[in-house]
């Protein structure tokens, strides 16, 4: 079976997932292929794409995206991109005799009616959601416009008139370029899955599926706590509460927030150590939280580490559709307590592998956090995370499941 996968970027969540799931699928024999736009794949399956081929088409996007940030409302709660571009984007001429065409996270590259356009209509679809972009008219996060069901006619992130024109109009454009498609949707939660029945943008899909995105169990292994620490210049005493975010400044990752359980944490138990990676740390800390950056760790061995070093990872989003730092820092045996919004539910086994807690209520996060460690109830909870991750997010077990939906879009 030729599989072609496009995902914009060749790193963040949304490219690990479809690195694991084109190895995996590879290790079972499948003919897997990687179509990215920015990074650097070194893999013979994997292509780079780019439509801008020269200096004015760079520039002509460039006036696009900044068109579009400046028709946003100010401190808009998420961003704006539509999926037009001003040029086509057809397939390569090798993905046109594809058996399955395998969409990820295409936005910032691909106009989903030109590239559909050059795919034979009984080719089926798999587009796996991460986020709201494929769903609505421009936006990537929902905070509850409920807009997706009726055509986006009111974009509460664009200032008048473009939030009646922009998402409208794209919205439009993308409901043409899917009709009459063979469509299988692919929701990363169950909370995900109820975002794509609200959008009418899909309600002709062939099948909605729920697929948690894997994660290696290989090399998300547990490390001794203690020599995790010492390798990354830590004291081996101190309560350490760990964050990671692609990007720090993301504020739906709420690194503020985290910050502030912290604090909270360190007004009951003394002195914290935050131990945080990603891009972007501008926090220096306080006389109660000494800060450890890590920058950003693109390696799981990494990774696995800084997790192993914890004794409890925060998730203080605003809005996860799932949350891979979670179940990753379980697999190395740190119980994690998180903002019980979008998908969590999902990655987190509430009460059993960590805790799930009203959204925003930093002061009850601490409290928990301080409650569990002083009746000793960590250990336990980070014994059963890792065991539950093992067991339920494997690679193997996604490609199975995706080849089983690969094979049922197939008729096979």
């Amino acid at each position: 079976m030729r599989i072609a996968h496009y995902n914009t970027f060749a790193d963040g969540g949304s490219a690990v997932l479809m690195l694991r799931l084109h190895e995996a699928l590879r290790e079972q024999g499948q003919d897997s292929h990687i179509r990215y736009r920015k990074g650097n794949l070194l893999l013979p399956e994997a292509r780079r794409l780019e439509y801008c081929s020269g200096w004015l088409d760079r520039q002509r996007e460039r006036v696009q995206q900044r068109f579009e940030n400046w028709a946003m409302v100010p401190e808009a709660a998420s961003y704006f991109g539509r999926y037009r571009r001003h040029k086509a984007t057809p397939p390569p001429a090798e993905d046109t005799t594809a058996d399955i065409i395998h969409l990820h996270w295409i936005s910032q590259w691909l106009d989903l009616p030109s590239f559909l356009r050059g795919i034979p209509r009984h080719v089926p679809i798999v587009w796996t959601i991460h986020d709201m972009s494929p769903l609505a008219g421009g936006c990537f996060t929902d905070f509850g416009c409920d807009q997706t069901g009726n055509g986006c006619r009111m974009c509460p992130l664009l200032k008048p008139p473009f939030n009646r024109l922009l998402a409208a109009r794209e919205w439009r454009r993308r409901s043409r370029a899917l009709a009459g498609r063979k469509l299988v949707l692919v929701g990363n939660s169950a909370f995900t899955n109820q975002l794509i029945r609200k959008s009418a943008l899909f309600r002709g899909a062939e099948k909605i599926e729920t697929i948690h995105p894997a994660m290696d169990v290989r090399a998300f292994v547990r490390h001794d706590q203690d020599e995790a620490r010492r390798l990354l210049g830590m004291a081996p005493d101190r309560f350490v509460l760990g964050f990671g975010a692609a990007a720090l400044t993301d504020e739906n990752k709420g690194f503020s927030r985290f910050l502030e359980v912290a604090e909270r944490v360190a007004e009951r138990r003394g002195a914290v150590e935050a131990l945080i990676f990603g891009d972007g740390l501008s926090a220096a800390g306080s006389p109660r939280v000494k800060v450890h950056g890590l920058g950003r760790l693109s390696s799981p061995v990494l990774q696995s580490l800084a997790y192993s070093a914890m004794d409890v990872f925060v998730v203080a989003s605003r809005m996860e559709t799932f949350g891979q730092v979670a179940t990753e820092a379980q697999a190395c045996g740190t119980p994690v307590w998180a903002f019980d919004v979008g998908g969590l539910r999902d990655a987190i086994k509430n009460g059993i592998t960590g805790n799930l807690i009203p959204y925003p209520d930093t002061a009850r996060m601490a409290e928990s956090i301080c409650a569990a460690a002083a009746s000793g109830g960590l250990k336990a909870l980070g014994d059963r995370g890792a065991e539950w991750t093992r067991q339920t997010f494997s690679a193997e077990q996604m490609a199975e499941q995706y080849l089983n939906l690969y094979r049922a879009a197939l008729g096979q």
